[in-house]
């Protein structure tokens, strides 16, 4: 019995020798990889545990992924994917910290701002709004293509269904970095008042002699919003645009959508000896309703305004028949009186 058993001993080792030779290659290309891989392995354990985490710990992890700096730049911006706000506000924060550490012409800032723009159509609602707070970085780089990509971010960002996002979207146009106040306008009319009052202030005030993107006529028309501080934001943007309390009143009246109280701006204007008129009348004289139009041309009549030719215009175009009659008669009395 014992005679058989040293015939078998030799097996086992070798089986062993064989098993090593093909184990230790495949388990020191692994090691070699994980050592190769590992800062990349490090970011992406840190972007599972920022999405995982608590609240409360969520800024550790975002500390971790800033330290790794660039190379973190990717998962980053993949985590703004995410619906959870407070995961977006946390790569945020890390994107800042990075971003915060390169100089101004660094090479980097472009490579960053075009990984940024690639991204962003697939940002979540949450990661689109502190998208938007990270535009001073992105616009960094000057490069022109990345601006007009910002730009139609913030266009887009406006018309999103948050109001938070929308409300976001007036804040980065606001910034002279991204400068796209243009790409705002249409909030002045939003349904939601928070949006409304945020897009008077941004678009009502002059700023360091700026050429205005919104009209006094269209600022005027927020005069008649149904919120009062709306309305008041508004007359402040005004007075700063130089207009006086006079200019306000009149052209609130000028804005109304009621026809009637348009009417009533005619009775002011007849009544107005120390004003020149003629700009306003001529305004008047395009109104939707017939009834300003033919108020216009008799009050034109009756202040001696410069308008005979805009009255022999009308008497020809003007859509409404009795208008047509209207402005003929005082466009001819114009025309009788000078000739005097």
């Amino acid at each position: 019995m014992n005679s058989s058993a040293p015939a078998n001993n030799p097996v086992r080792p070798s089986r062993v020798r064989r098993a090593l030779r093909w184990t230790m290659p495949v388990l020191l290309l692994a090691v070699a990889v994980g050592l190769w891989q590992r800062e990349r392995l490090w970011v992406w354990y840190c972007a599972e545990r920022l999405e995982r985490a608590a609240d409360d710990r969520r800024g550790e992890w975002a500390e971790h992924l800033a330290a790794a700096g660039e190379p973190a730049i990717p998962t980053l911006l993949q985590l703004l994917r995410h619906d959870d706000p407070g995961v977006c506000l946390a790569a945020k924060s890390a994107i800042d910290t990075v971003t915060a550490n390169w100089p101004k012409d660094d090479a980097r800032r472009l490579t960053f701002a075009q990984r940024f723009v690639e991204a962003e159509p697939r940002f979540s609602t949450p990661g689109r709004g502190a998208a938007l707070e990270l535009l001073p970085s992105v616009m960094a780089c000057g490069d022109a293509e990345v601006a007009t990509k910002v730009k139609g971010m913030v266009a887009t960002a406006a018309k999103s269904q948050s109001i938070d996002v929308r409300v976001q979207a007036v804040a980065a146009a606001l910034r002279p970095e991204v400068d796209a106040l243009e790409m705002i306008v249409p909030l002045i009319a939003d349904p939601d008042v928070v949006v409304r009052r945020a897009a008077v202030v941004a678009l009502g005030a002059v700023r360091d002699g700026a050429t205005t993107v919104l009209g006094d006529d269209e600022l005027l028309r927020c005069l008649h919003d149904s919120d009062p501080e709306v309305r008041q934001l508004c007359e402040l943007g005004l007075r700063s645009r130089g207009r006086t309390p006079g200019d306000i009143r009149l052209g609130k009246r000028y804005t109304a959508p009621n026809a009637a109280e348009r009417q009533k701006l005619l009775i002011d204007l007849a009544d107005e000896d120390d004003l020149d008129v003629t700009v306003w009348l001529e305004r008047l004289t395009a109104d939707p309703d017939p009834a300003v139009r033919a108020g216009a041309a008799r009050v034109a009549f009756d202040r001696r305004a410069d308008l005979r030719d805009r009255l022999a215009q009308m008497s020809k175009s003007d859509p409404d028949g009795t208008v047509r009659r209207i402005a003929g008669y005082y466009s001819q009395k114009l025309a009788n009186t000078s000739s005097r």
